[in-house]
């Protein structure tokens, strides 16, 4: 099976639409609060795969944005009879990622959060199967711990990474490096940074 043939014609639509606009943004140099901010496709498509083969079912992401990855979350998840939980600190992002699933059919498989990533993260369900982070390493940092404890065994935290070059901000950075220690340094956790068009912190719950 060919990728697209994972998706409808109306979530083709959709993502191909956000990804446009989110090249043109990054082209342009946007720094705008409502840019896109789109996974990049390959990264995207890598978790779509990784919620159909774990069989995920509950399914978390830090950083709604427009909903271009939470399309590629909840079109696997729907396959699994799963759902996405997703939460923006911009509820104007919130309303735009709303309309987004909306347009795809995928609106009753998500369910949308704006609040901060502590208050997200109590509100979580679990046992978490699979948990996207591209919120901002800072920001949810905080979170941390509480989504540690509310991953299955065998659950997947996949965190959104930099480019080949800022690799080492995980070691220069004291909120990423604390970030890194509290996943590598835990004996409960086995951590990898993964090189996929950028450097990303994938770490599977023992």
């Amino acid at each position: 099976m060919h990728f697209p043939t994972l998706f409808s014609p109306a979530q083709l639509q959709i993502l191909d639409e956000l990804k446009t606009r989110d090249l043109e943004e990054r082209q342009a140099g946007s720094t705008e609060v409502m840019r896109v901010r789109a996974l990049r496709q390959n990264v995207a498509r890598f978790l779509h795969l990784m919620v159909l083969q774990t069989r995920a079912r509950l399914v978390a992401e830090f950083g709604t944005s427009a909903g271009y990855s939470t399309i590629h979350l909840a079109a696997a998840a729907q396959r699994m009879g799963g759902r996405v939980f997703t939460v923006d600190n911009v509820p104007e992002k919130t309303a735009w990622a709303r309309r987004s699933l909306e347009a795809a059919g995928l609106s009753e498989v998500v369910e949308l959060f704006t609040c901060d990533g502590v208050e997200f993260a109590e509100a979580l369900p679990s046992p978490l199967d699979l948990v996207l982070v591209d919120y901002g390493i800072p920001t949810f940092l905080p979170a941390l711990d509480t989504v540690k404890a509310k991953l299955r065994p065998g659950g997947l935290l996949f965190v959104d990474g930099w480019g080949m070059d800022e690799e080492e901000r995980w070691e220069t950075d004291p909120d990423y490096r604390a970030f890194k220690e509290g996943l590598e340094g835990d004996p409960g956790f086995v951590a990898w940074r993964m090189p996929l068009e950028k450097v990303h912190l994938l770490a599977v719950k023992l």
